[in-house]
């Protein structure tokens, strides 16, 4: 049997969405903040309907997914998986796996990574149905994240290297202030 072309494709979704779906259920159980942990469970779940359905297409085809060929999304998985369990904040948690990207911080000219997944002419129907639907699906869960992630960082869309910045100009302006009133003072 040919391996069709867009195997590589199909078997790093299947790898990748299981291991999304650990580690965002893993944080869900351990966050204190609720919409966080429901957007967190949702997408949780919907991560790994997508490993079992491409999971399922590939067995349909006559083929298995394997790790060891899949792209690795998530890099030293273990430590990523360890970490989310951690008691480490949420917002800490969230540049961690954001990678302090932030969709407010990129390029206006970055093109979606989904476009090029149909380049490959020779998708049957069925696994291009498939692939629609995942994609879709993909770019609603990254919607409802990013929601809550700015909610929960409180920078609605601003990246954290901003806000941080902001933070030290506002204590800066403070300790201008109070010198000033000391010099007013004396």
């Amino acid at each position: 049997m040919t391996e069709p072309t867009y195997l590589p494709l199909m078997n790093s979704i299947a790898v990748n969405e299981c291991k999304g779906e650990a580690l965002l259920s893993a944080w869900a159980a351990t966050t204190k903040d609720k919409g966080l942990a429901a957007a967190l469970k949702f997408v949780s779940i919907r991560e790994g309907e997508h490993s079992l359905a491409f999971t399922k297409r590939m067995c349909e085809l006559g083929h298995e997914v394997c790790e060891e060929k899949a792209y690795q999304v998530f890099k030293d998985f273990d430590k990523l998986l360890a970490f989310v369990k951690s008691d480490a904040s949420d917002m800490q948690k969230i540049e961690r796996l954001t990678a302090g990207r932030r969709e407010g911080d990129q390029a206006k000219d970055q093109k979606d990574v989904f476009t090029r997944f149909f380049d490959d002419t020779t998708i049957d129907p069925e696994t291009g149905a498939l692939l629609g639907r995942y994609i879709a699906e993909e770019r609603d869960s990254g919607r409802r994240l990013r929601k809550e992630y700015d909610r929960v960082c409180g920078m609605s869309g601003q990246s954290s290297e901003m806000a941080d910045l902001r933070a030290r100009v506002d204590a800066l302006r403070e300790e201008v202030a109070r010198l000033r009133n000391m010099r007013s003072v004396a």
